[in-house]
């Protein structure tokens, strides 16, 4: 092909190659034509060579080819690397976005491993339905022996997958998994594809670049296979990986039949499979992954307490009357009323319209004429009562009657007028001077879980 001054093609046609023919051939059945693919470009090789790939096959497959470039600021170049990728891509015919990054340097995760959570974050915003990484072999072989050295459970010895969700609607694929860096170096080469050498990947003070540079080849020369021998292991792992994942989910979904996490139901199981549902509740909602002395700690106390609090990297788990919550951090200011310190007064229709609360018909409940009126949303309270058909009574006091899980009752919602009496208790009932026969609850559907004792 031939380069314009700046090194990249002016012929935007890539010619077929058996790398293209390789990808092509073991193409995912559930990358359909129209799915927009974003490739993750750094600028090095791997990537540079999989969205030349892609490029190739994008008219045969029918793809919408795009690239995404993190700016980390870490190296003096980043901007320089920055320029590059949108250069290429313009060369491509490839839209691209590139977005800057603040990495923590004092993050307790590493500059590594932090610079790897803003990667996949700016991947998880973007609007694909696949991120295409540059992964090959080589990874692959670095990622297990990291994993071995560090003592990593079956799932970190598995390495990475060719295909798996990065979020409910996008999946992460790395079609270049089974190929060697030699064979990537060996097609830029041959199709004359300048890239980016990032020089701190020779900093052996980070333990992939040692193990990439220094003892790997030692141990290539030693053991003359020892690539196909971890990728064949790797692959027995993941074999017995997705078996494992498949026992999981079906005790998952045995403990989970009523809808919540029943604790009886866990309870029934062996001590390890305890362990791996506690593990994917917390994985399912997003809590973060805890450490295994943590796990054995918590299974031990649920096992034994009515109610128990677990701690997790990004949130809680509750035990309470026999279910087991899981809340991530930060979950009250998901709503309206929390998050702004309760709802300013307006007409409670409007409220309830602009907050994501609905108006159930409930066999008594408010009447119109107070829908109409001036009333605010807060949390309540503990001085907060409610007018019943036989006196008062104080709301925290009904909330527990309720059984409503301490850590919810703190943030209910409660109706006030504009006499600072209490209307409502939202999805639970309304005062009785207030409300009607075939009147309306005020809902937040998001609580009803919450409600352990309904009446």
């Amino acid at each position: 092909m031939s380069l314009t001054n700046n090194g990249f093609s002016s012929d935007q046609h890539v010619a077929p190659n058996s790398l293209a023919l390789h990808v092509d051939s073991s193409w995912p059945e559930t990358i359909a034509p129209g799915t927009v693919i974003e490739v993750g470009l750094s600028g090095g090789v791997d990537s540079v060579v999989l969205l030349h790939v892609l490029a190739a096959l994008r008219e045969k497959r029918g793809i919408v080819l795009k690239a995404v470039h993190v700016h980390h600021g870490l190296n003096s170049r980043a901007d320089e690397w920055a320029d590059f990728c949108r250069k290429y891509c313009m060369a491509l015919n490839v839209p691209l976005r590139v977005e800057h990054v603040d990495v923590k340097h004092n993050s307790r995760l590493g500059i590594e491993a932090e610079a790897r959570k803003e990667r996949y974050r700016v991947f998880s915003e973007g609007l694909s339905q696949v991120v295409a990484l540059a992964h090959h072999q080589n990874d692959q072989v670095e990622t297990f022996m990291l994993a071995a050295l560090r003592g990593g459970s079956l799932r970190a010895l598995s390495a990475m997958p060719r295909m798996r969700m990065l979020n409910a609607t996008a999946q992460i694929w790395r079609p270049l998994l089974d190929i060697p860096r030699i064979e990537l170096e060996k097609y830029a080469a041959e199709n004359r594809l300048e890239y980016i050498e990032d020089d701190s990947n020779q900093n052996p003070a980070f333990l992939r670049n040692w193990l990439r540079n220094e003892a790997l080849p030692l141990w290539r020369e030693r053991v003359p296979h020892l690539d196909s021998h971890v990728i064949s292991s790797i692959k027995s792992l993941q074999g017995e990986l997705a078996l494992l994942n498949e026992v999981i989910a079906e005790d998952y979904a045995d403990i989970c039949r009523s809808g919540w996490f029943d604790i009886e139901r866990w309870k029934s199981l062996s001590r390890l499979r305890r362990h791996q549902q506690l593990l994917h509740h917390a994985k399912t909602n997003g809590l973060g992954i805890p450490r295994a002395e943590s796990v054995e700690d918590f299974a031990r106390t649920l096992a034994q307490a009515a109610t128990a609090e677990w701690s997790l990297p990004q949130g809680k788990m509750y035990a309470y009357r026999g279910r087991l919550f899981a809340q991530k951090n930060g979950w009250e200011n998901t709503c309206p009323w929390v998050k702004n310190g309760g709802i300013q007064q307006s007409r409670l229709k409007d409220i309830i319209q602009k907050n994501s609360f609905t108006l159930d018909r409930h066999s008594f409940g408010l009447c119109e004429e107070v829908l109409d009126s001036l009333c605010i949303i807060r949390s309540a309270n503990a001085d907060d009562a409610i007018e019943l058909a036989v006196g008062r009574k104080n709301v925290w006091k009904i909330l527990q009657e309720r059984k409503i899980p301490p850590f919810a009752r703190r943030y209910w919602p409660v109706v006030i007028d504009s006499q600072n009496r209490c209307v409502a208790i939202a999805n639970i009932l309304v005062n009785v001077h207030y409300g009607c026969r075939n009147g309306s609850m005020v809902v937040f559907s998001k609580f009803n879980q919450f409600i352990l004792e309904p009446k």
